[in-house]
C-alpha cells in the first residue's frame, strides 16, 4: 500500500449497528422507519450521543475493539 492509501484506511471508522429494546436488528425500510420519526441512538449501551458531536469524536473516545457501537431504538430504551 502506498502512504496516501494507508492514510485513507486509518481515516476510516467502522460503525456497528445493533437493535436494542423493542426494535429488531432490521434495515431501515423493513423496520418501516421514517426521517420524521424518532430515532434515539445510544454509544455503547450507555448514553446518547449529542447531536453535533462527530462520529470522528465518538470513535476516538468510545470504541471498543477499533469499532463505533451505536445501538438504536424507534422508543427511548434508557431514562
Amino acid at each position: 500500500m502506498t502512504d496516501a492509501a494507508e492514510k485513507k484506511d486509518a481515516d476510516k471508522v467502522i460503525v456497528r449497528f445493533k437493535a436494542v429494546s423493542s426494535c429488531d436488528s432490521i434495515s431501515s425500510e423493513e423496520l418501516g422507519y421514517k426521517g420524521t420519526e424518532p430515532l434515539h441512538t445510544y454509544i455503547n449501551l450507555a448514553f446518547s450521543p449529542a447531536p453535533d458531536d462527530t462520529v470522528a469524536n465518538l470513535f476516538k473516545s468510545f470504541q471498543t475493539d477499533n469499532h463505533l457501537i451505536v445501538n438504536y431504538s424507534t422508543t427511548a430504551a434508557w431514562g
